[in-house]
C-alpha cells in the first residue's frame, strides 16, 4: 500500500502551466532554491507538489496592502532657488 503522506512530484511543464509562466522561469526558481526539485536521470526534473504549494502560499497578495491608496501630494511644493551669476545683474 502506498504511503498517503508521500510528496507528489510534477513536471516542469505542469508547474509552468499552473503558474502561467515559461519553463525557463521554473528552472530559474529551482536554481534560486524557491522550488524543491528532484533529478530523474540526466535531464528530467520533477518538482515537489508541496514545494509548489508553499511557493504559491508565500506569494499571495493582500489586496489592501497591494492596492493601498497613494499618499496625498505635498500641500505646497518646495520653491527652487534660482542660481544667478553676477553678469545677469548688469
Amino acid at each position: 500500500m502506498k504511503d498517503k503522506t508521500a510528496d507528489k512530484w510534477i513536471t516542469i511543464q505542469s508547474v509552468a502551466e499552473n503558474l502561467g509562466c515559461t519553463d525557463k522561469y521554473v528552472y530559474a526558481l529551482i536554481q534560486q532554491g524557491a522550488l524543491k526539485a528532484m533529478k530523474l536521470g540526466e535531464r528530467a526534473l520533477r518538482i515537489s507538489e508541496q514545494s509548489l504549494q508553499d511557493f504559491i502560499a508565500a506569494r499571495v497578495v493582500n489586496p489592501e496592502d497591494y492596492f493601498a491608496p497613494e499618499e496625498p501630494p505635498d500641500p505646497e511644493p518646495k520653491k527652487q532657488k534660482i542660481a544667478r551669476s553676477r553678469w545677469m545683474n548688469r
